[in-house]
């Protein structure tokens, strides 16, 4: 593993104080939960194993869980106030097959092992718009080296984004990716382009927030080659 000076990929780990519910389940469920190492991560098998990189308040892992029944997943988030809001909801019958990352997503991937996950997401990744900050975005080339690897053959990868630039830069760095095939996915980083969320894919915070303020998302699915 690299030694720890990574450039983060995500901002603030707190933001406001959390109310007494949150605060509660962060304390009380989180030590139930939390991922420490891969060995021997669940009690028992799954049939399915997905990973959810970012996930934010998350909406959309709850609403994945809920659809997928007998899938475990993995939902990786440095956000102490994501995670409060997702343990505040997450039913206690789902905690044997959820586990929670609760720091950055890369150290957590040099710890697993080749083929692991079934599936995996990034939605709306914290976009860095400034130039200067460009370089703190998550998904680069270099990035694809640790994750590709942990997907199995064939599992999907759903990407999405608001930011333009952002968008140009995922297109660059997986459209013609020699290991991925496109399933479907804007034909450029020009907005005209992008069409509606695709049925069956649960809504998340950050993708509210971007359509409440007029703008478009692009939404990508790929497919790692066999």
């Amino acid at each position: 593993m690299e030694s720890l000076t990574l450039t983060p990929s995500f901002g603030r780990r707190k933001a406001r104080k959390l109310r007494a519910q949150a605060q509660s389940a962060y304390e009380g469920v989180l030590p139930s939960v939390q991922l420490y190492s891969l060995d021997s991560p669940f009690d028992k098998p799954f049939p399915e194993l997905w990973l959810e990189i970012g996930f934010g308040g998350g909406e959309h892992m709850l609403e994945r869980l809920s659809q997928n029944p007998k899938v475990a997943m993995i939902g990786c988030e440095p956000f102490i106030n994501g995670v409060a809001n997702l343990l505040k909801n997450l039913s206690s019958e789902d905690y044997e097959r959820v586990r929670i990352w609760h720091e950055d997503v890369r150290y957590l991937l040099e710890k697993t092992p080749p083929q692991t996950f079934d599936r995996a997401f990034i939605l709306f990744p914290d976009p860095w718009p400034k130039k200067r900050h460009h370089k703190k975005r998550l998904i680069t080339k270099k990035f694809m080296e640790r994750l590709l690897p942990t997907l199995k053959n064939e599992a999907p990868l759903h990407v999405a984004s608001d930011d333009v630039s952002y968008v140009e830069q995922i297109q660059d760095v997986l459209y013609g990716h020699p290991q991925l095939d496109l399933c479907f996915g804007p034909s450029s980083f020009d907005p005209k382009t992008w069409t509606d969320r695709p049925v069956g894919w649960p809504q998340t915070r950050y993708e509210q927030k971007a359509l409440k303020q007029g703008k478009k998302c692009a939404y990508m699915l790929f497919q790692k080659k066999s």
